[in-house]
C-alpha cells in the first residue's frame, strides 16, 4: 500500500527545490572544474623544466619561458552548456616547444612534465572539485 504524503510548506519546498538547481548550474560546474585544473596547474609548473640561458642570432634568451607559459584554458569545443565543463592545462603559444619537451624528439629524449604531473594530482584535483560542489551545496540548504 502506497503512503500518502502530506506538503506543509509547498512555497518553501518549492524554494528549496530552486537552490538545489543552482548546484548543478554551469557556473558552479565552471568553478568546480577550474578548482581541480588549478591544482594540476601548480603540480605542473612545478615540474616543468627550465633550461639555461644561450644566445641565439645576437638575442638572448632567458630559461624559464615554458614554465612561465603554463596556463588553464577552457575548451569551448569539447564542453557541454550547462553539463560537461572541460579545462585544459597547457602551455601558451609562446612555448610551443613544451611538447618537444613533454614527448620528445628525433634528437633529444622526452622529459615528461605534464603527465607525471597529472598523474600525481589526479586525486587531489578530483577532491577539490567535489569540495566546491559540496560548499556550494551547503550554501543552497541554508538558502545563500
Amino acid at each position: 500500500m502506497a503512503k500518502k504524503i502530506e506538503i506543509v510548506n509547498p512555497t518553501a519546498l518549492t524554494d528549496y527545490l530552486d537552490r538545489l538547481e543552482t548546484i548543478a548550474s554551469e557556473e558552479v560546474l565552471r568553478q568546480a572544474a577550474v578548482a581541480g585544473a588549478r591544482v594540476i596547474h601548480s603540480e605542473v609548473r612545478l615540474r616543468a623544466p627550465v633550461g639555461t640561458p644561450y644566445e641565439r642570432k645576437g638575442t638572448q634568451h632567458v630559461p624559464g619561458t615554458l614554465k612561465q607559459s603554463i596556463l588553464i584554458a577552457y575548451d569551448k569545443e569539447e564542453s557541454i552548456a550547462g553539463h560537461l565543463a572541460i579545462y585544459l592545462v597547457t602551455w601558451s603559444k609562446d612555448a610551443f616547444y613544451g611538447r618537444f619537451v613533454e614527448f620528445g624528439t628525433s634528437h633529444s629524449a622526452a622529459k615528461p612534465f605534464l603527465r607525471p604531473a597529472f598523474e600525481a594530482t589526479k586525486r587531489a584535483a578530483a577532491d577539490a572539485v567535489i569540495e566546491v560542489i559540496q560548499k556550494k551545496a551547503e550554501e543552497a540548504a541554508r538558502g545563500e
